[in-house]
């Protein structure tokens, strides 16, 4: 018993451990709440600044300030507009094709990678004469064109520009299909304003919903599992994840759901892998390629991260998951089982009635009712002593004394002697009426008479 607690001990100070590491590993990015300009939101709205800084799209102006109403100059928007669209960003480019930016610019060189990449995607061309202005606002109905072209969209589609004097007239077919595809919103009083610049907060909340639409375009998967040394499996995904919706029951093996409680993940950096530790004693069987299947997965941006049936996940492995070996312990010497005296009848069966119908538990009834049958029997002998010596009935004689011959001067021991000397007395008697047949019924005294009518009453009259 004692070993078993130390044992169950043991199991919870993995689990909490495993658990801790996780969390350490799934909070290395802060979120909306060690903000102060975003404490006051709506949980709704909350979570898409959660998804956004999570992404790493997205910083804070400070440690505890996000700067939700700041103005985004256009290095910045760069930045989070090649997030965004998931474009591929070369960090090693030193030189731009725009003559006013610069890799040693203190102040906006990081954003030279970016801007490129914009550039090659065919999102922007700067603003005119080889310049891409790094340090100027981006306004509204700019902001609307670029989140616009980014999801493929072109100038001149079918959706009727708006009708709002506060967007100019190159930007309102922009401006219509970003208040269409809900990226964007009206101010309070109905407009756009487009000339507006467009601060941190409606560029975050707008970068959010396009992320959201690109992301619906691509393959939402798993994309690959792979048995791993050390009791590992690992799931590569083609899209990072949120890990709050990753939940190990939901996860099957051959069927088999894995232990939340037994097992533990951590979730890389970029989110697109989750590596699952698998507890001591998992057995896999090797004869057959595994069938892996995840469920409940969402990413980042809230959508579903599905395998279709079609598509059933790769699996690989590249080291099996290892038995282990359980040391030998012999098992102490057991008394020999008692054996059943009744032969064909099962020993824990309880007893049966032998009367049924009866309690076998009712106390014995009194066969004699209205007597105790606790009381001391009576004497049937009233006035006597029950225990006084028996009284010789023939007063004056010794009721030891051996009994007298009644037949005086005769031996009581002597053989009967036969009463008809000169006769055998084991002959058959002889009939006295010789000639006559013993056997024959008794004559009728008086001939010629009913022997069966009425006696005459002799004094007639």
């Amino acid at each position: 018993m004692r070993k078993r607690t130390l044992l169950s001990f043991m199991v919870l100070g993995l689990c909490l451990s495993a658990t801790s590491v996780q969390a350490a590993e799934n909070s290395g990015r802060p979120s909306a709440a060690d903000f102060s300009d975003l404490k006051g939101l709506d949980e709704a709205t909350k979570s898409k600044f959660d998804a956004m800084i999570s992404a790493g799209i997205f910083d804070g102006v400070s440690n505890d300030t996000f700067g939700l109403a700041d103005n985004m100059n256009r290095a910045q928007f760069a930045k989070v507009a090649a997030l965004v669209f998931n474009l591929r960003i070369d960090q090693s480019l030193t030189k731009s094709t725009f003559k006013d930016v610069k890799s040693d610019d203190p102040a906006h060189g990081y954003a030279l990678p970016y801007i490129e990449a914009l550039k090659a995607a065919g999102i922007t061309d700067g603003t005119g004469n080889g310049a891409f202005n790094p340090a100027g606002d981006v306004t509204k109905e700019q902001l609307a064109k670029i989140l616009i072209l980014g999801l493929g969209e072109q100038r001149g589609t079918s959706t009727p520009p708006v009708s709002d004097n506060t967007v100019s007239s190159w930007a309102s077919d922009y401006v219509q299909r970003a208040l269409e595809l809900k990226l964007l919103e009206n101010s309070p009083d109905g407009t756009f304003g487009g000339k507006e610049e467009a601060s941190r907060g409606l560029l975050a909340m707008g970068g959010f919903e396009t992320a959201r639409t690109v992301e619906k375009t691509k393959p939402l998967e798993v994309s690959g599992a792979d048995f791993a040394a050390g009791n590992k499996l690992n799931l590569t995904l083609t899209v990072g994840v949120d890990s709050d919706s990753v939940d190990l029951s939901k996860i099957t093996i051959n069927g088999v759901p894995l232990d939340p409680k037994m097992d533990s993940y951590v979730l890389s950096e970029d989110k697109k892998t989750i590596m699952i530790k698998l507890h001591d004693g998992f057995q896999l069987d090797t004869s057959k390629t595994p069938v892996i299947a995840v469920n409940g997965l969402k990413t980042l941006f809230g959508n579903e991260v599905k395998n279709e049936e079609s598509n059933e996940i790769s699996v690989t492995l590249t080291e099996p998951p290892v038995k282990p070996t359980t040391p030998y312990i012999q098992e102490p010497a057991s008394t020999q089982e008692t054996t059943n005296p009744n032969p064909g009848t099962d020993p824990n069966q309880e007893a049966t009635n032998p009367n049924p119908g009866t309690d076998p538990n009712q106390e014995a009834t009194n066969p004699n009712p209205g007597t105790d049958p606790n009381q001391e029997e009576t004497n049937p002998n009233p006035g006597t002593d029950p225990n006084q010596e028996t009284t010789n009935p023939n007063q004056g004689t010794d009721p030891n004394q051996e009994e007298t011959n009644p037949n005086p001067g005769t031996d009581p021991n002597q053989e009967a002697t036969n009463p008809n000397q000169g006769t055998d007395p084991n002959q058959e008697a002889v009939n006295p009426n010789q000639g006559t047949d013993p056997n024959q019924g008794a004559t009728n005294p008086n001939q010629g008479t009913d022997p069966n009518q009425g006696a005459t009453n002799p004094n007639q009259g």
